[in-house]
């Protein structure tokens, strides 16, 4: 969650740098740029219309940016979702991020020498896409290398879906992006012939280039994000597909160092217990696990051994009544 917030707040931060320029820059020392900032020739115009003197053409983006009408907001909207999303899969879609080079050699030497617990252990201990499905597979591999495959297999197929799925909104930003360009377009050839017909603008054009500037900044606006979103799309449903794969490869090889001729039916790699301190451990309730308290009332005689408080999982002796820490009842097994 923290890190789609940072993602999301770099977008932000990305766009209204685009749009707001000088203004979020401190004491006026942001670059010149005729795209992001004021020109000198800018802030002179500024003056003149100050003046009552008709001020030039718009110099900079932000200068078209106010000629828009209400259609700029969800377009600014857009662009910020947009600029989430491509920061998102650039840094989670490629290859290292799917399968961690220190995790594939840890997972490697471990599978090699036939430690699969240490294996299982360590994918819980470092999660990444490769090391979700690795723990799922180790723990099919008394079922036999093919179950362990068809696990390996839901699990790819899985992440898979997860990057389609945010990729898919790029394509949506093509589509919905045209329409709200088209959208600002009539909005702005409305206010045109209200001038016309309530303002007497028939024989004065000047009169009409607000409103005809409105609706072909919002077309050409929602033209360029839909055009941008729509090329974007592309390029990230290849480097999805490119990702995946290399992970599918590398977690085949990994089942590779796997021998199954060792393995039997009845082994048992992933107890019960180890299912219940990972459950424990991440905040959740243990269960069936011998000497562990449940929050009931009632007792037991206590001994020298200690355990954890499934409330604030603080230690407490085997046995104890009551938590010394959140004060919970507790009943042993």
């Amino acid at each position: 969650m923290k890190q789609k917030f940072a993602w999301l707040l770099t977008a932000v931060l990305a766009v209204l740098f685009m749009f707001g320029g000088d203004l979020l820059m401190p004491f006026g020392t942001s670059p010149e740029n005729d795209l992001f900032v004021a020109t000198v020739q800018a802030q002179e115009a500024g003056g003149a219309a100050a003046n009552g003197e008709p001020a030039g053409p718009p110099q900079t983006l932000g200068d078209y940016w106010g000629t828009m009408g209400i259609t700029k907001w969800p377009l600014l909207g857009a662009a910020i979702w947009i600029t989430a999303i491509v920061i998102e899969l650039i840094f989670r879609a490629r290859a290292k991020a799917l399968c961690p080079p220190d995790a594939v050699s840890q997972l490697s030497s471990t599978l090699a020498v036939g430690d699969y617990v240490k294996a299982w252990q360590y994918c819980i201990d470092n999660p990444s896409p490769m090391t979700r499905a690795m723990s799922h597979a180790i723990e099919r591999i008394p079922q036999g290398k093919e179950a362990v495959q068809d696990t390996v297999m839901e699990q790819i197929n899985f992440q898979n879906s997860i990057f389609r799925s945010k990729n898919s909104y790029l394509n949506l930003n093509a589509t919905g992006d045209t329409l709200l360009g088209l959208l600002g377009t009539i909005s702005g050839m409305i206010s045109a012939f209200n001038k016309m017909a309530y303002s007497g603008a028939t024989g004065d054009p000047a009169k009409l280039a607000g409103s005809i500037g409105e609706a072909l900044l919002c077309t050409w606006t929602g033209l360029g994000l839909a055009i941008t979103s729509l090329g974007l799309f592309y390029i990230f449903t290849n480097r999805i597909k490119i990702a995946v794969t290399s992970m599918q490869n590398t977690i085949m090889n990994l089942i590779e160092e796997i021998d199954f001729s060792t393995v039997t039916p009845d082994m048992e790699i992933v107890t019960a217990e180890m299912k219940s301190r990972l459950l424990g451990g991440k905040g959740g309730v243990a269960t069936a696990a011998k000497g562990a308290p449940r929050a009931v009332a009632g007792g037991a005689k206590q001994t020298g051994e200690t355990a954890q408080c499934p409330h604030c999982q603080a230690q407490i002796q085997v046995g104890a009544a009551k938590c010394p820490s959140c004060k919970a009842e507790l009943e042993w097994e």
